[in-house]
């Protein structure tokens, strides 16, 4: 019965952007959601947080529009054990990057990591960002004391 003294010790609380993608940045991987033939798709990819965008490096198939358009990106780090920890999820148009520049910074950056050779650089400009923590509720702890 793990899972359900721990649920009754726990709270989720949310917050707020800037914390959100702080937390973001301290992820390796993280989840694209695209719109693929008109269906939800979902790719696991590396990222990093860059100037408040994300930034990742991803294969996305032939189905993807690289340009302006509306993904779900999310990462979490959950413990499996205690089931606390946070979730963070950032909803925006991508731009796939093509600035030779800024490409050979984010390929620094941006290891090749889970997407393969054929991976390109995306920055996903937020316009919603929901970040959530699974805290431990102290209330609950110091009465059973």
């Amino acid at each position: 019965m793990l899972f359900m003294a721990v649920e009754d010790e726990r709270q989720a609380r949310e917050l707020p952007i800037v914390e959100s993608l702080r937390l973001l940045g301290t992820a390796r991987f993280g989840r694209v959601v695209f719109a693929r033939y008109a269906l939800p798709t979902l790719r696991p990819v590396n990222h990093i947080v860059d100037g408040g965008c994300v930034v990742i490096r991803a294969h996305l198939g032939t189905g993807f529009s690289a340009d302006r358009q509306v993904v779900a990106y999310e990462a979490d780090m959950i413990d499996h054990e205690t089931l606390l920890g946070w979730c963070v999820i950032v909803t925006g148009l991508t731009e796939a990057v093509t600035d030779a520049a800024e490409l050979e910074r984010y390929r620094r950056l941006l290891p090749l990591g889970i997407s393969g050779a054929q991976a390109r650089i995306f920055r996903i400009e937020p316009d919603i960002v929901t970040g959530i923590s699974y805290v431990a509720d102290r209330r609950a702890s110091a009465g059973r004391g």
